[in-house]
């Protein structure tokens, strides 16, 4: 197979994490470093989330917290106000506006990286990732010729929605299935008058509903969930009084949490960080404290849940793997709609949509799916109840979000579990790692050639697929790769790539 180069650090995927990773790699380097960014598509930044080319699709994040740069929160705002210069710090901004702010900071990164520190861009998507016996990785492009590297970042991204474990009498196989909404044409065939079934009724629920509306459709609309929940609505600006509040910081929290534990268990002699394991039922107790102190202080619940985010990482990995567990089996739902929200303009949208009867929303499970003449039999169980009822549309489009085992909807993944390269964390959500997100084999021991960031590590820090966490895991693991690299061996010249598909 033909050699495409050596380089220092390969990685693979070009989506917001691969290229937040290669901008603080730029950034960072003192010494040559030679970076290869594999990417299907030939274009980093954009991944499936900022690929979008819907005006309508909007960050669920204000800007001012949205840059690219983990020290400067507001980069992004200040990037935005070029050209929209009346861009207030609470704006949700465009998704494909954000993708070419991306674009633009990485571009930015490559002009003015030290002397010898180069980025190529691969234009290929990739067939297999493999350790050598001389101690580099080789990474095979379905496109032809590989790349060989020292370390190699797996920046995948999220996986593809894993379809229905139910009867589909036929439906996945045809055209009027949708797996992800996310695909290319991946509305092909949605006539206008068509009626729609949507399986989820999180924020990709409220994406795929827009997109349904921009391309004129003015059938019904029916999204199905288990809970049947909505993302609630940021506040655009906060109500008058709401200043006065101040959440707890991570310390005091932490500090909380284990008196209520110890209270719990009649056991107010415990002392110690790590003596008492956290648990789900003190957490909801300090939350819905806290919530009421909010209430009290004329404040929102929405700055409760905000202030506990950087508490959730710690948070999540003191939790024993049972308590996770019982987090995502009854609690998953109601934290999604409270920590991922919709811009007010989409709410007051989707809002409109259901008074007017063109959107309905229902809380069951799908029991069956048959093919008619005409469309789709859905059998569904309402949550509650004993009986199922009919649901009958023209198409199925699968909204439920990521495939809960990551290595099932990645076939490079799947090679390298096979291998024993790398493993599914405990809850087999992502993927093994240590602190530093260098990927465990099946011994449970790194090899330090192999390494990933963002939703891969979801199992083990469940805080990890916004730009806000992302960026800083980026930075972190920048730092840290350029540590290794420059402990060990020089690297190897990079080889001429004549004829190969490169970007410079």
């Amino acid at each position: 197979m033909r050699a495409l180069g050596w380089w220092d650090v390969a990685i693979v995927g070009g989506g917001a994490s691969g290229t937040l990773l290669a901008v603080q790699l730029l950034r960072s380097a003192r010494a040559p470093l030679h970076v290869a960014l594999v990417e299907r598509s030939g274009r980093a930044g954009l991944g499936l989330a900022y690929s979008t080319t819907s005006p309508c699709h909007l960050l669920n994040v204000p800007a001012a917290r949205m840059g690219a740069l983990a020290d400067d929160p507001e980069h992004f705002l200040r990037w935005v106000r070029r050209e929209l210069p009346d861009t207030a710090p609470g704006a949700f901004v465009s998704r494909q506006r954000y993708g070419r702010y991306l674009e633009s900071v990485l571009r930015e990164a490559r002009a003015h990286a030290a002397q010898g520190v180069h980025l190529e861009v691969v234009t290929s998507d990739v067939a297999s990732v493999e350790e050598t016996d001389d101690g580099a990785v080789r990474v095979a492009l379905a496109s032809g010729g590989q790349l060989e590297a020292r370390t190699v970042v797996l920046a995948l991204g999220n996986a593809l929605p894993s379809n229905l474990r139910v009867p589909d009498g036929g439906l996945y196989a045809s055209r009027r299935y949708h797996r992800s909404p996310w695909a290319q044409d991946a509305l092909r065939g949605v006539s206008a008058t068509d009626d729609v079934l949507l399986i989820g009724t999180g924020l990709t629920m409220v994406d795929t509903v827009l997109s349904l509306m921009e391309m004129g459709h003015r059938g019904h609309i029916h999204a199905l969930s288990r809970h049947g929940l909505l993302p609630h609505v940021h506040q655009e600006i906060p109500r008058a009084g709401a200043t006065t509040y101040a959440s707890p910081g991570i310390r005091e929290a932490l500090r909380a949490l284990r008196q209520e534990v110890r209270r719990e268990r009649g056991d107010m002699s415990v002392t110690g960080t790590h003596s008492v394991p956290v648990r789900i039922r003190p957490i909801l107790h300090l939350l819905r404290r806290e919530v009421r102190r909010a209430a009290e202080a004329g404040a929102d619940w929405r700055t409760v849940v905000d202030a506990l985010r950087p508490v959730t990482i710690p948070l999540w990995q003191r939790l024993p793997v049972g308590e996770r567990q019982r987090f995502l089996r009854h609690l998953r739902s109601y934290w999604d709609v409270h920590r991922h929200r919709m811009a007010p303009c989409i709410g007051e949208t989707v809002e409109r949509l259901r008074r007017e009867g063109r959107l309905t929303l229902h809380a069951a499970r799908v029991r069956s799916f048959a093919l008619e003449a005409s469309g789709v039999e859905v059998r569904v169980r309402p949550r509650g109840q004993g009986e199922e009822e009919t649901l009958h549309v023209q198409h199925v489009i699968n909204c439920t979000g990521p495939e809960g085992a990551m290595t099932r909807g990645h076939p490079v993944l799947g090679g390298l579990v096979e291998a024993g390269l790398v493993r599914p964390d405990v809850l087999g959500m992502g993927l093994a790692t240590d602190a530093d997100g260098a990927l465990l084999g099946a011994g449970g021991r790194a090899s330090g050639r192999l390494y990933t960031l963002g939703p891969p590590r979801r199992g083990e820090l469940w805080e990890t697929t916004a730009v806000p966490e992302i960026r800083g895991q980026a930075r972190e693991l920048a730092w840290h790769l350029l540590q290794r690299l420059s402990s060990t061996r020089a690297p190897r010249p990079v080889m001429e790539a004549a004829g190969a598909p490169l970007d410079g």
